[in-house]
């Protein structure tokens, strides 16, 4: 890979994923102090996470049927910034941002799989060149929240604006300059992915595919309540404010080493990553259960994202594996879909009424009874055959795990 493609690469990421730190990392903190009620702040949540949801898909068979992440990326940064000031600027009208709020959850969420899509392309696969790229914005998201969070508290919410805009800017700077992959230039005479609900049926014939969203699932649908009402979590056990800024760095700044060494932990079997996968969600939640004091939430934040370091490139390798060239944007963003969004939307119809009338110790119960499915799933595959991987592209990428 290209040294230039090292850096525009590098630029890209942490261009979105600064955008995402500056403005949507703010936004529900900057409604609610405009006077934007929780209730209506928890619901333009759940209207984001489920456009995000329905985005994964359709910018995923946008990227396949035209054959391009490029065109996409720029698309997507022009259409936040655009939703970006109009949410700014009409923080009192509260069906325009009933309207808006999910727009930017469309347009943007999605984004950063089809960037992370593109660079697998580029780097024809390379998990070396994808971690040490991928950690970046990890490190990166974690120093811009907790600078622009305290200039916020100096100067106000307008700095997300300024932000945000630089961020887009170098963003679109960087996916103007950056070619496409080469598979993609290739399948461009191809025209047998696209708008298809029998795409579906070619992403989901791998059933070491399939095992993955399954594992995906549940591990999220255990984790997403805790990663939503962390706030509540730490009140519990006597945290601040403050405290909820520290464990955010934690979480992003965990990350980087094990994203950065993602060729390294592809040595180890699949079966064994999986069975941490799992079993660190579950340690996580269980610390949380027995928390006594925010330091033993910080731990379980460290444990879980350590986790998340092993996922990511675990998600990306087993794609790229095992659906075809033609599909691989969407099954990117279906595997992204599933753990992200869905479960979050799931978790917020139930999470908040659990906590509410049972306290937050019978939310983690919850929590911990749903993690333990994919606990037995993953430590039971161990004793046994993993799903053998389809030869997807002649064979070039169909290994078993």
């Amino acid at each position: 890979m290209k040294k230039s493609y090292w850096i525009k690469f590098s630029l890209l990421e942490i261009s979105y994923w600064g955008f995402h730190a500056s403005f949507i990392g703010f936004l529900m903190s900057y409604l609610l102090s405009k006077g934007i009620t929780n209730t209506m702040v928890s619901i333009f949540m759940a209207s984001y996470l489920l456009a995000a949801f329905v985005g994964s898909f359709v910018w995923g068979m946008v990227c396949d049927r035209l054959h391009t992440n490029r065109k996409v990326s720029i698309m997507c940064f022009l259409a936040a910034g655009a939703v970006m000031y109009l949410i700014y600027f009409s923080y009192d009208n509260i069906p325009m941002l009933a309207v808006l709020y999910p727009m930017i959850g469309f347009v943007s969420l999605p984004h950063a799989t089809n960037i992370d899509s593109w660079l697998l392309l580029i780097c024809e696969n390379n998990l070396s060149i994808y971690g040490r790229i991928r950690c970046l914005p990890s490190l990166f998201f974690a120093v811009t929240s907790f600078v622009l969070g305290r200039m916020i508290s100096d100067f106000g919410y307008s700095l997300m604006l300024v932000f945000g805009t630089i961020f887009l800017l170098m963003g679109i700077a960087a996916a103007s300059v950056l070619p496409e992959g080469r598979d993609a230039v290739r399948d461009k005479g191809n025209d047998t992915a696209g708008f298809k609900l029998s795409s579906l049926n070619q992403v989901f014939a791998s059933g070491s595919y399939r095992y993955m969203i399954v594992v995906l699932f549940f591990v999220g649908l255990a984790i997403a309540p805790v990663n939503n009402l962390k706030m509540p979590l730490l009140e519990n056990v006597g945290g601040t404010v403050s405290d909820l800024g520290i464990d955010g760095f934690i979480c992003a700044v965990v990350q980087v080493p094990f994203i950065a060494l993602a060729d390294r932990i592809e040595r180890y079997s699949l079966r064994f990553r999986y069975v941490l996968l799992a079993g660190l969600p579950f340690l996580t939640l269980l610390l949380a259960f027995y928390a006594v004091s925010p330091v033993m939430i910080f731990a379980g934040s460290f444990l879980y994202n350590m986790g998340v370091g092993i996922l990511i490139p675990t998600m990306r390798s087993v794609t790229e594996r095992n659906v075809s060239p033609a599909y691989r944007n969407l099954g990117h963003n279906i595997a992204d879909a599933i753990y992200s969004s869905l479960t979050g939307i799931i978790s917020l119809l139930y999470s908040g009424l659990v906590m509410d009338l049972y306290g937050v110790r019978s939310l983690l119960m919850i929590c911990l009874l749903i993690v333990l499915i994919p606990v037995i799933m993953t430590c039971g595959k161990s004793f046994s055959r993993m799903p053998v991987p389809c030869r997807c592209d002649g064979g070039k990428h169909g290994v078993s795990p």
